[in-house]
């Protein structure tokens, strides 16, 4: 009789835990959809420890965490082909396409160079200034970004 009752908790459990399951795959869904809304906004591009307190910034955290995203791939290409998302967040996504290997091609390319000329918002150390966006994106094509 004990080992009945046992059994009747162990499936109820077992019930409870899967029926929360599809709650954490939308709760999760809901978090990369932030971090991309927040990428697409990025007024400055920088890699590494920068600014005057050396800290990553907000556009490479979101990289790293959209890395870990199944369909990274589809919101680096969301984001680069978002029309309201700034040329610095572009380069972002191309620094994320890049480390999945995807840049190379050239239907990602062609993309890219709506913004050739654009002016971007570059901070290196604790100097901000602006460079050209097609500098940046042959110097992540060939180089990478991490």
């Amino acid at each position: 009789m004990r080992v009945g009752f046992m059994k009747r908790i162990f499936i109820v459990a077992t019930l409870f835990f899967t029926a929360l399951c599809p709650l954490y795959g939308y709760a999760n869904e809901n978090h990369y959809e932030t971090i991309e809304a927040n990428l697409s906004q990025v007024g400055y591009f920088s890699l590494g420890m920068n600014g005057f307190a050396g800290k990553i910034s907000e556009g490479e955290v979101a990289v790293i965490d959209i890395l870990k995203s199944k369909n990274a791939t589809d919101i680096f290409l969301r984001t680069a082909n978002n029309p309201k998302a700034t040329p610095e967040s572009k380069l972002y996504a191309a620094c994320g396409l890049k480390q999945l290997g995807k840049l190379n091609n050239n239907d990602v390319k062609s993309i890219f160079e709506k913004e050739w000329n654009d002016d971007v918002s570059v901070l290196k150390a604790d100097i901000l200034r602006k460079e050209k966006f097609k500098h940046l994106y042959f110097g992540i094509l060939n180089h990478g970004c991490m």
